[in-house]
């Protein structure tokens, strides 16, 4: 009867979860962040790349997804945190993010926290001291080894969630190239709601027990345990000048796989060596910083690659739902011929199509230098409109001041209508 009632307890929690007003915060923030980012692509290039509510369905389903792999694959491993642990995690997260945005990552909250964990045993007598006390006894209890498992688990998710969504959600933005030059870039901005259920310590009479023998192996002895339910929000902010999104999103899943990786193992050999937490909490913090610094390295190290070329029309996006998605046309090929006169920029595109009242017949350079031959048809009054941005020119003047902005005050800043799309 003690087992069904505590199943039953479990299932009323999960139910109850949909309930938390958090949840559906989350869920509307991810919505105006993408509401936010479609703004930004209709006064760049006056058409929406991206729908908002579409993209949020996708964001919530494939956080689902994600939250529940991070449940499981952490049940599995044996990791066990401490609630109090937990909020402590959001405080140091939301510190750290009055520095810089990218700072709300709880991988730097994580190790940080393991750092003032090993301070305060270095130092114990603080805790008897009047003002700082009790925040002091707090950094004495905490397991920060547990927290970094999770921190490594839930990194290894959202590699598998980039992979997966392969630069999808990415939004074209004309910006300053290293020598003063207008290049195309894309913004890899994407949020997940990721509901999480989590083994936490409770006292004694609720869950005890083990899953299987050696069980928790992230938390040390455990009498009793619980279910913690917490939504939470996944995300990863990057940009491309060197290659298309797709190739960018797998890119960043290889360093988050060898991030979560060496992580892990850290965390592992804490558990058995204890004075090797503080290595795992400097991984944390400085690998973690280390891909960032990696990222833009090499996208200093490589040319641009949205810039115009010599061999025709090159694609900067594709507007969903045109004829260029239709017949296949993708960021990063190179128009050469339409009805067979050959064009070399934007101007000469508009009279290469009005050449045939009935098709479009294109050769198009795909990414790989092979060229293919597509067709559509074309419509009374919509000729002139194929659905593509192209690169920009020497005639291109509105651009994005990454020097001025950061990620998320990209998606704010207002800027004046640019017509760059065919």
């Amino acid at each position: 009867m003690a087992i069904q009632a505590d199943m039953l307890s479990i299932a009323y929690g999960f139910a109850a979860f949909f309930l938390n007003p958090v949840f559906y915060l989350f869920l509307g923030f991810i919505y105006l962040h993408y509401r936010r980012q479609m703004n930004l692509e209709r006064q760049l290039f006056a058409a929406r790349m991206q729908t908002p509510l579409l993209s949020t369905i996708r964001a919530a389903g494939m956080g689902v997804v994600g939250g529940l792999c991070i449940s499981l694959l952490a049940a599995g491993l044996g990791v066990v945190v401490q609630a109090q642990d937990l909020w402590i995690l959001w405080g140091l997260a939301l510190l750290l993010a009055l520095i810089r945005l990218r700072f709300l990552c709880f991988a730097y909250a994580a190790g940080l926290l393991a750092i003032l964990h090993t301070i305060a045993q270095v130092a114990p007598g603080l805790k008897d001291v009047e003002v700082i006390g009790p925040v002091w006894t707090m950094l004495l209890q905490a397991k920060p080894v547990p927290l970094l498992a999770l921190v490594a688990i839930m990194h290894l998710i959202e590699a598998m969630l980039v992979r997966w969504n392969g630069g999808r959600d990415a939004s074209p933005l004309f910006v300053e190239g290293q020598r003063g030059r207008i290049v195309g870039a894309y913004l890899l901005h994407s949020f997940w709601l990721t509901p999480l259920a989590l083994f936490v310590q409770v006292e004694p009479g609720t869950i005890s027990g083990t899953l299987y023998p050696g069980w928790p192996f992230f938390s040390g002895e455990l009498a009793s345990f619980g279910l913690l339910l917490l939504p939470t929000v996944t995300g990863f902010s990057d940009m491309t000048q060197t290659m298309t999104p797709r190739s960018k999103a797998k890119q960043i899943s290889k360093s988050l796989i060898w991030y979560a990786i060496g992580l892990l193992a850290l965390c592992a050999l804490s558990v058995l060596f204890m004075p090797l937490v503080l290595l795992a909490a400097l991984f944390a913090l400085f690998g973690h910083e280390a891909l960032f610094f990696w990222s833009q390295l090499k996208e200093r190290q490589r040319s641009p690659y949205f810039i115009q070329s010599s061999r025709g029309i090159k694609v900067m996006g594709v507007i969903p739902g045109t004829r260029a998605e239709e017949i296949g046309i993708a960021p990063g090929e190179i128009i050469v011929k339409v009805n067979g006169i050959p064009v070399r920029d934007k101007t000469d595109l508009y009279p290469a199509l009005q050449a045939n009242s009935a098709f479009c017949k294109m050769e198009v350079l795909t990414r790989d230098g092979e060229l293919k031959f597509v067709q559509c048809a074309v419509y009374a009054g919509n000729h002139h409109q194929l659905g593509i941005i192209v690169v920009p020119d020497a005639t291109t003047r509105v651009f994005v001041d990454l020097k001025r902005s950061s990620v998320v005050e990209l998606i704010k800043q207002k800027l004046e209508k640019l017509n760059v799309g065919a």
